[in-house]
């Protein structure tokens, strides 16, 4: 967040000088024409969609204090034009002054304000028709009947309507004259460089805060100023002033008077004192804070590139601010840095414990493959088998919770363990050159508990993982039957109390044997094989994964030919 620069404060100062240069040559122009309008106010009006409030509310202000200079009358209506400056500068901070039509609904508003304005003329000039370019339609109006009260109220309405719409329209023609660079070095001046959260809801901002608690108290010291100068009025009396000859009611209307000017003087004032205090809170405290607000609700912890945005982004604010903001600014910035220096070292610990974890099941699957003479490429082309049922499962729709990327993938680099067991059989039955008998199958049927023991020994000496438990759950139950019957081993599991990566692997591994050649068999042809699991499908095997498979025969045969014996 870079500071105001000079050219901002330049081009602000000469905002505040044109606008009013604007309003008095309009003025002028009114008073040279007999003009029966205003048209005091397009200078506020431009100065304020340009620059924001506190331009628009000077503007405001001053013009009413150099009328003042010439007619004392002006000096009543110094909180009007200050007003004025509000509404448009409010608007145009909401986007609500770029469209004419946008412009011209703002009407409104602006013939709400005249009516206080309407009851103030309606005192100045002792409750009666106010001596301004109104009264002839006023004095029309009370002719007819109408209370003067409201006759002035109507007739100012007749007057500011058509004056507010040729100021508005004025106004805006003069934004669409100034260069899009001046716009862009004003943001921050108008602040509108950053907008509120939306979710921010029975959240008040601080700047509004800070408003709120300024114009309290200068409105509680335009009320004491008024009350004294009322105070004077109601004590006014011809002894004690020198000369001695006064007229009493003369002295108590123009004291009365006085205090109307004192009022309105001040609390004009104090509107542009809280426009410029908005401003201060907004550059100084409340921008900031929305910033960098902004940017921790939006930083992504979880994606590294966008973390690197994020982390460039905080950095990038650079605010300036001079006070405990900036502090917190940077305390902010070095902490967030650190946050993710110490993901990127996490993540890539946990890269290389995934690494290590992933070659130390390679290297065991190769153990397995290299003691066991018989099966050759089973636990590649197994690992290939499952992957490529749990993707299929997946676009048939099943299992859709589990089957996340992350889990196929884990999948495969699992699967080669399901037969670790196998190391602690011996060469004699595990390679035997025949067909086992029923003692010998006996033992080749403990190589699943063999393989859960080793591998839950594995997780407590080398940490559990995703990778280790999934090869786990593959080792031990892998030989179940989908319908619990004793041909499975060894817990005689049934249907999903089955993990699904077991259901999985059941399949692939029951198809490899079917195809491949041992030395007490030849391989079946595929088609055979394909019959053979089909016509097993709900005993043996879960039925879902049996589906998968009827449309994976040409993918099987292709792993088959690839990894040939």
């Amino acid at each position: 967040m870079k500071n105001i620069s000079k050219k901002s404060i330049i081009y602000a100062a000469l905002t505040v000088i044109i606008g009013i240069l604007i309003n008095r040559l309009c003025t002028e122009i009114v008073a040279a024409t007999n003009c029966p309008l205003y048209l005091d106010s397009i200078g506020t009006m431009a100065a304020a969609a340009i620059g924001g409030l506190a331009p628009g509310t000077t503007v405001g202000f001053i013009t009413n204090m150099i009328g003042g200079l010439s007619d004392t009358s002006t000096f009543y209506y110094g909180i009007i034009n200050v007003m004025i400056a509000v509404i448009v500068g409010r608007a145009a901070d909401k986007g609500r002054f770029s469209r004419p039509f946008d412009v011209i609904r703002l009407l409104p508003y602006f013939l709400l304000l005249s009516v206080p304005c309407s009851f103030l003329s309606y005192i100045l000039f002792s409750f009666d028709i106010a001596d301004n370019v109104a009264a002839p339609v006023a004095r029309a109006i009370s002719e007819g009947g109408a209370p003067i009260i409201v006759a002035q109220i109507l007739a100012d309405f007749c007057i500011e309507i058509p004056d507010k719409l040729i100021s508005m329209i004025a106004a805006f023609s003069i934004t669409l004259l100034i260069p899009a660079g001046v716009k862009k070095e004003m943001i921050w001046i108008a602040g509108r460089e950053v907008k509120q959260d939306g979710d921010r809801k029975n959240v008040s901002s601080l700047k509004k805060q800070v408003a709120l608690v300024l114009f309290v108290s200068g409105f509680a010291i335009a009320i004491v100023a008024f009350v004294i100068s009322f105070k004077t009025h109601l004590e006014a009396r011809v002894a004690g002033y020198p000369d001695g000859d006064y007229d009493i009611d003369l002295l108590r209307t123009e004291t009365f008077l006085y205090c109307g000017k004192m009022f309105s003087a001040i609390l004009g004032l104090l509107i542009c004192i809280v426009s410029y205090s908005m401003l201060i809170a907004n550059y100084r405290m409340v921008g900031p804070l929305r910033l960098m607000t902004r940017e921790m609700k939006n930083f992504a912890y979880d994606d590294e590139k966008g973390r690197d945005q994020s982390v460039k982004n905080i950095d990038e604010l650079n605010i300036q601010t001079g006070n405990e903001i900036e502090i917190l600014y940077r305390s902010i910035n070095k902490t967030v840095k650190q946050i993710d220096e110490y993901i990127d070292t996490t993540t890539r610990q946990a890269k290389t414990i995934s690494e290590l974890n992933v070659n130390i099941i390679t290297t065991l699957a190769d153990i397995v493959e290299s003691r066991d003479k018989t099966t050759g490429y089973h636990v590649k082309r197994t690992a290939e088998y499952s992957a490529l049922l749990a993707d299929k499962l997946r676009e048939r729709g099943k299992y859709t919770d589990i089957l996340t990327d992350e889990y196929i993938n884990t999948l495969r680099i699992a699967a080669p363990l399901h037969d670790i067991g196998k190391i602690k059989i011996p060469d004699a039955i595990l390679n035997k050159p025949g067909k086992l008998n029923d003692e010998e199958y006996e033992v080749i049927k403990t190589h699943v508990d063999l393989g859960r023991e080793m591998l839950v020994n594995a997780a407590e000496t080398l940490g559990s993982t995703a990778y280790i438990q999934m090869a786990t759950d593959i080792a031990s139950y892998h030989h179940e039957w989908w319908d619990g019957s004793d041909k499975g081993y060894s817990k005689h599991l049934s249907g999903t109390d089955i993990p699904l990566s077991a259901r999985i692997m059941a399949v692939a591994d029951v198809f490899d044997a079917l195809v491949s050649r041992r030395p007490y068999k030849e391989g079946y042809p595929i088609e055979k094989a394909v019959r053979i699991i089909k016509e097993e499908s709900g005993t043996h095997f879960d039925p879902e994964v049996i589906d998968a498979f009827s449309e994976l025969t040409d993918d099987f045969t292709e792993i088959v030919r690839k990894y040939r014996e």
